[in-house]
């Protein structure tokens, strides 16, 4: 298919764009199930400080594995084939962990293992132990992660690109996220209501929820693999293309990657915004969660809780969504720099707060506050307008600036970032955690650490955002 006739479908296709957030809309609802389940399946039962470990030396080399098959898998079949072969794992995964693996969680534990390295293991960090206990839900922490970066930002993502020339990307793509993202109004509270009959039932009730959510994952995967099938129905010609014309990620191994990055300003100005993305997320979003694991230690009442949060991400992502129109009518900079100023805005209050070694304080005679809760509150908001700003702002801007490079640029730089560089940022702030964890013993004591960090990852943020808009400027003569 060449570029006019993709350009032609993207500006005149109406049924193009519903097909797009109706994809965009599946992709968030599994991605706030898997979201919900990863969590409140591990933190309550490891605490929040097995998240750096299980990032560091799960997930990273997990997303490594994923990203050499997709190069290889690329270079052999075709985008049609490719996005059915990369989404059934999943499909299969789903049910196989909540209806086989869960239930039987005890008989995968390697307690032979377990019994002689436990007595080495430092008393801090004996949640390795617990990881190695429970390494089926680390597995399933890690392949949730990867739904993010390989499902939304490199699957879909990459065929909404095809779609899209520069014009078309600033007047569709805000609605495309906005609506799309919008999707958690209605997963937040379905999964609040699935999982309190866990509550409501205990015993059975959590593992009856558990089945019922990885339900309805299926059904919106296939409804994912269905809406792409009709995408290329309403485009015939891309049947046709071949692999050897299908120029996405191909033979580059990772240090090639790494090298092919730093070779094109362009993309190294993109992979910065990415990397410290990345860090400051996961600097706020560890420090929130280990306070909010100390109020619902529950897997139960930590993923109704979630729920709670998933309807505000999407509420969020409405105002965000509007918003993002808006800012980039004044230009592309005013909507890329909006992302860091909303987390900062919000991020700071929230570790000044956890900062306070205090449970209670009283303000000018007025009354006793709860502290904790408060601090759980204002990260909560942080979290949802991060999040939201990410899935509307952040993503709209980043996407856009994919669409002046050529196929070969586009494919190869956007799976080395979403991939490599983003791991390699997650990664790297776990490293650094798992650094503190051991100094200070838990997260809660290196506040002021885990906030230096953040605001670092701002400043380097907004740096690489200066950059990259003059090259995504100069590239569009706009």
């Amino acid at each position: 298919m060449t570029k006019t006739f993709s350009r032609d479908i993207a500006g005149n296709s109406n049924s193009m764009l519903y097909l797009q957030i109706a994809m965009m809309s599946c992709c968030i609802f599994n991605f706030d199930i898997l979201w919900n389940l990863k969590e409140s399946l591990l933190i309550t039962r490891l605490g929040v400080e097995a998240i750096p470990f299980i990032k560091l030396t799960v997930v990273m080399p997990v997303a490594f594995v994923f990203l050499i098959a997709y190069s290889f898998l690329a270079n052999r079949l075709s985008k049609r084939t490719l996005f059915i072969v990369v989404l059934t794992p999943f499909l299969i995964w789903m049910p196989l962990f909540s209806m086989v693996i869960y239930p039987n969680l005890d008989s995968f534990a390697p307690r032979a293992l377990i019994d002689q390295l436990s007595p080495h293991i430092p008393e801090h960090l004996q949640f390795i132990a617990g990881l190695l206990y429970y390494w089926p839900l680390a597995i399933f922490f890690a392949l949730a992660e990867l739904w993010g970066s390989a499902v939304i930002c490199i699957l879909f993502w990459t065929a909404v690109n095809d779609f899209h020339d520069t014009q078309s990307a600033t007047r569709q793509y805000p609605l495309i996220t906005m609506i799309g993202s919008s999707a958690s109004i209605i997963s937040g509270p379905l999964l609040y209501f699935c999982v309190s009959r866990a509550v409501a039932t205990p015993g059975s009730g959590w593992q009856e929820s558990l089945e019922t959510l990885s339900f309805l994952f299926v059904i919106f995967g296939l409804l994912i693999l269905l809406l792409n099938e009709y995408g290329y129905r309403l485009t015939p010609e891309k049947i046709t293309e071949s692999p050897d014309q299908n120029q996405t990620t191909t033979n580059l191994p990772l240090i090639a990657s790494a090298r092919y990055l730093f070779r094109c300003p362009y993309l190294a100005s993109i992979a910065l915004v990415m990397l410290a993305y990345c860090v400051a997320i996961n600097m706020v979003e560890l420090a929130w969660k280990s306070q909010l694991v100390q109020q619902y230690p529950n897997e139960a009442d930590y993923s109704m809780f979630m729920g709670k949060v998933a309807l505000i991400n999407g509420v969020c992502s409405l105002l965000c969504g509007l918003l993002t129109p808006t800012l980039l009518r004044i230009s592309w900079w005013a909507a890329a720099f909006a992302t860091p100023i909303i987390l900062t805005a919000t991020a700071l209050p929230f570790f000044l707060v956890a900062m306070i070694q205090k449970t209670q304080i009283n303000v000018m005679g007025l009354g006793c506050f709860d502290l904790p809760m408060i601090g759980i509150q204002i990260g909560m908001y942080c979290h949802a307008l991060g999040k939201s700003a990410k899935h509307t702002l952040f993503d709209a801007t980043k996407e856009m600036t994919f669409i002046p490079l050529d196929a070969e640029r586009k494919y190869k730089g956007k799976a080395a970032i979403e991939l490599v560089v983003s791991r390699v940022g997650k990664s790297g702030s776990s490293f650094f955690q798992q650094i503190l964890i051991a100094i200070f013993g838990s997260l809660a004591l290196a506040m002021s650490w885990l906030a230096g960090a953040f605001v670092l990852a701002i400043a380097l943020w907004l740096l690489a955002i200066k950059k990259l808009g003059r090259h995504y400027h100069a590239k569009t003569n706009r």
